[in-house]
């Protein structure tokens, strides 16, 4: 018994020695320096890295779209207005502004003027939108491009209160832009 109890004894010292050993290896010590992570992992890592920036992008593509979609609109929009301002001015020339009862344009014929005023403020507001937008875009197109693996935390915790901040964007002009969609 006393010799089965020293080759347990043995065998035990034995294995404590192997695993020390493997635990002290260079390998070892890598791989823990390293943060314990698997290659597997740091593959599926960098895979899932690389579908959110494509992602990203893709955000950044279709919002580039957007934007130009609606500078078309605001251009639109704006020699809808000038058209429409020109035309009323001549109107008034046809209609002066005097106070005979006689006078052949009547209460009805210069109501238009509030339509008038109602699309410049429209396409006023467009434009502020439109800029305000085109500006939030430019910073989140500078954040796109300023990411990749070795970009410090500090610097990505910027990016992301940048990005939920919006700074460019007024959030009561936005309102009103709102107000003015039928």
């Amino acid at each position: 018994m006393a010799n089965e109890a020293s080759a347990e004894a043995s065998m035990e010292e034995k294995a404590h020695h192997i695993f020390l050993d493997f635990m002290t290896n260079d390998r070892m010590k890598s791989y823990l320096e390293a943060g314990c992570t698997h290659h597997n992992q740091n593959i599926q890592n960098m895979n899932q890295l690389h579908s959110c920036e494509e992602k990203l992008n893709d955000h950044m593509n279709k919002a580039k779209v957007l934007l130009e979609e609606l500078r078309f609109l605001e251009e639109d929009v704006y020699s809808t207005t000038l058209t429409a301002c020109l035309s009323s001015l001549r109107h008034t020339d046809d209609c002066p502004d005097d106070d005979n009862l006689t006078n052949g344009c009547s209460e009805d014929e210069r109501q238009p003027g509030d339509l008038l005023d109602r699309a410049v403020s429209c396409a006023s507001v467009m434009v502020l939108v439109h800029n305000m937008l085109k500006l939030d875009y430019m910073m989140q197109e500078k954040i796109v491009k300023a990411l990749c693996i070795k970009t410090p935390s500090s610097e990505l915790e910027g990016y992301c209160q940048m990005w939920d901040l919006r700074p460019y964007i007024d959030d009561n002009v936005m309102q009103l832009a709102w107000k003015l969609v039928p």
